[in-house]
């Protein structure tokens, strides 16, 4: 099992936790300019950056896309869960 996968689907997980939360005390953030899928899609993006440029260095092997999916999968429905559960 490769420990970058599990990283980073944890930490999109934990993204969308937090995203979650803090929609509840900021509200800009669910009604605001920018919608939190793009939030917890630019948190991909750097993070995938980084593996991409380690990976290419020889340091780790690269994420697979249905890792990336069910990473983003993953923090998306625990905001949507949270947001819609708390908010209510």
């Amino acid at each position: 099992m490769q420990i970058v996968r599990i990283v980073y689907i944890g930490a999109m997980a934990l993204g969308g936790v937090a995203l979650g939360l803090a929609s509840l005390h900021w509200p800009v953030i669910h009604d605001g300019p920018v919608p939190p899928m793009m939030s917890l899609l630019m948190m991909s993006l750097v993070m995938d950056l980084v593996i991409m440029n380690r990976a290419s260095a020889g340091q780790m092997e690269p994420l697979q896309m249905n890792e990336r999916l069910i990473g983003f999968f993953a923090g998306a429905i625990l905001y949507f869960v949270l947001h819609q559960s708390l908010a209510g």
